[in-house]
């Protein structure tokens, strides 16, 4: 359990990891919060772009206090190659942009520790890069990580981490070979994207 600063310790602090840092809930996302988010941000707001026909953002989350370490932005859409019978044709991406240490990113693939650092080495000494994805203007390597029933992509983009998580699996490579991301931050991003609910996947 998380504990908030006070007179002990002037930093949030946890039993199980020591000092930590604070993460608010997910919230359904606007303009006006998506602005918000990207003003406050020591860390890319990263969103795809161009964002495909019939996509929405679909969740904002971030962590810190006094400026994110930590964003999360979730975009949802129609699978680009439904299979007959599907039943659950929606797609979900999830991307997130953090400092070392923070371990939001590992948390929402349901991985254990924190920071993807030695395991990304260790697939990086053996393995080159499964996928290059453009993040402004830059190409980043990225490698898989194996979710429960998605698939996970991590690597580092512009001096901290970039997490990409996918649901369906199926779906990703289809989609992440149709647009670039880019910052929130940056003036000329996309400036007024579709916002939809917040999606089960950061509920």
């Amino acid at each position: 359990m998380a504990r908030e600063p006070g007179d002990q310790a002037p930093v949030w602090t946890c039993e199980q990891h020591g000092d930590v840092v604070p993460v608010g809930p997910a919230q359904a996302p606007t303009q006006k919060l998506l602005r918000q988010v990207a003003l406050d941000s020591l860390v890319p707001v990263w969103i795809p772009h161009p964002m495909p026909d019939d996509w929405q953002v679909t969740g904002l989350q971030w962590a810190g206090s006094g400026g994110s370490v930590a964003v999360v932005v979730a975009v949802s859409g129609p699978h680009p190659m439904p299979e007959v019978g599907d039943e659950e044709p929606t797609v979900d991406l999830i991307f997130v942009a953090e400092q070392p240490g923070i371990g939001l990113g590992a948390h929402l693939a349901g991985l254990d520790g924190v920071d993807p650092g030695p395991l990304l080495a260790e697939k990086a000494a053996h393995d080159p890069a499964e996928i290059k994805l453009h993040a402004d203007d830059h190409e980043v390597p990225l490698w898989s990580i194996p979710l429960v029933d998605g698939l996970a992509y991590v690597g580092e983009a512009s001096g901290v981490w970039l997490w990409v998580l996918a649901w369906p699996s199926s779906a990703a490579l289809a989609l992440l070979n149709r647009f670039s991301l880019v910052d929130a931050r940056n003036e000329d991003a996309e400036p007024d994207l579709p916002c939809g609910a917040l999606t089960p996947r950061l509920r």
